[in-house]
């Protein structure tokens, strides 16, 4: 712990450090709340399991802050069971197997529940997953990337660092995977095999946008595939927005598959812009952007609070870097509502909802940090402008969505 705290101060600053120490507590103490409150209220049956496999800590990234935004609000319209690992939360915390099938199961007795929802398939076992299906179980599946189709579901190749283009070279896909873990030379190709079994026989599929349900149709050679497009929702903050916009901001985590790497030259090559780093991220990338002069590294922020910030710190234009194609961007949807322009690679999700809605602009991925820098620099000397959409999904409209279509599945 002491070394994990060193790092934060290192990367992100002593300010940060004490952000996230403060909100740890906070949440621990919320939760003895809320098992203490379990004790006294008996818990009502739920006719659906939602599972988060890969935990709901909001630390860990936009799919869990979206989840927890959304559950919130389905509470009051539904009886919610929400499993992650270990863990059934309703009217209070219980413990159940640390094996994913078995507390599924245990967690199915316990709550009355018919359908289990996987809210994201990164870190599922997929064989556990059929045999819940084969043993009558119906199952909806919502994929926020690509793990049906890889192990690393951000498709970042090792040792190389970049995107692999939906590589389909089995052996490639083994060099690849084999950087980190011992795998036999087909798990890829067994991988994907039983993800396309999952989409053809779950009882309902959701995806984030348009652009993912359509990379998985092709990728899976499924062009027929149903399934439901339900954006993921932001809370519409009220920003005082102020009149002079001219900062520029990259948000979200500072990780080498968001693009981290290349704001430090990004900043070199516009030494007169003033650039805001927010969020957490690994230390190695943070201090490098630490050393530029005109970057000014604000470090974690809570949920909920980006439009804000980039309000109160002048922010017209934020740069999203991403070296993969995300399958929505959360941070594109808060830069909106903040008013900002944003800058990406013309790439997945994020160049699909700019080019459906505008409120920024592409750069060719081989580009690199020039194409997006020269895009900044022709932002900064007002030489394009574009219309910031500020209708933006809510976590209300995401609750109501999934509540409909649970309503049609016949399961509520």
């Amino acid at each position: 712990m002491i070394r994990t705290i060193a790092g934060v101060i290192r990367g992100e600053g002593l300010a940060s450090a004490l952000r996230r120490t403060n909100e740890r507590a906070g949440d621990a103490l919320h939760g003895a709340a809320s098992r203490v409150r379990g004790m006294f209220a008996g818990a009502s049956q739920a006719t659906i399991l939602n599972v988060a496999a890969s935990g709901t800590a909001l630390r860990l990234g936009g799919a869990q802050t979206q989840l927890a935004s959304r559950l919130r609000i389905e509470r009051n319209r539904r009886n919610v069971a929400l499993l992650s690992p270990g863990l059934l939360e309703q009217a209070g915390s219980r413990r159940v197997a640390g094996d994913l099938e078995t507390g599924i199961r245990e967690a199915m007795a316990m709550t009355g529940a018919r359908v289990v929802h996987f809210e994201g398939m990164h870190a599922v076992p997929l064989p556990a997953v059929l045999r819940l299906i084969e043993s009558g179980i119906r199952v909806i599946v919502t994929s926020h990337d690509f793990a049906l189709f890889c192990a690393r579901p951000h498709l970042i190749e090792e040792p190389n660092g970049r995107f692999c283009f939906y590589s389909e070279d089995f052996e490639r896909c083994h060099r690849c995977l084999r950087q980190t873990w011992d795998v036999p030379p087909d798990a890829q190709r067994e991988r994907r095999a039983l993800a396309r079994e999952i989409l053809a026989a779950a009882t309902a599929l959701i995806f984030p946008s348009q652009f993912l349900l359509d990379q998985h149709r092709r990728l899976f050679s499924l062009p027929d595939l149903v399934a439901e497009v339900i954006e993921p929702g932001v809370p519409a903050a009220s920003v005082n927005e102020g009149g002079w916009k001219r900062a520029i901001a990259f948000a979200g985590s500072a990780k080498r598959h968001k693009g981290a790497h290349l704001i430090p030259e990004i900043a070199q090559r516009l030494p007169n812009a003033d650039i805001h780093i927010f969020g957490g991220g690994d230390e190695d990338l943070l201090r490098a952007m630490r050393r530029i002069p005109n970057i000014t590294v604000h470090g974690y922020f809570r949920a909920g609070t980006l439009p804000s910030l980039l309000a109160r710190h002048g922010v017209g234009l934020v740069v999203l870097p991403s070296i993969w194609p995300e399958t929505h961007s959360l941070i594109l949807s808060e830069a909106w509502l903040a008013g900002a322009a944003v800058a990406a690679f013309d790439l997945g999700a994020p160049a699909e909802r700019i080019r459906q809605h505008r409120g920024g602009w592409l750069a060719p991925l081989e580009s690199g940090a020039e194409g997006l820098a020269n895009i900044l620099d022709q932002w900064m000397r007002d030489e394009i402008t574009t219309e910031v959409p500020r209708s933006i999904p809510s976590p209300v409209d995401a609750a109501r969505a999934h509540v409909e279509l649970y309503r049609r599945l016949g399961v509520l």
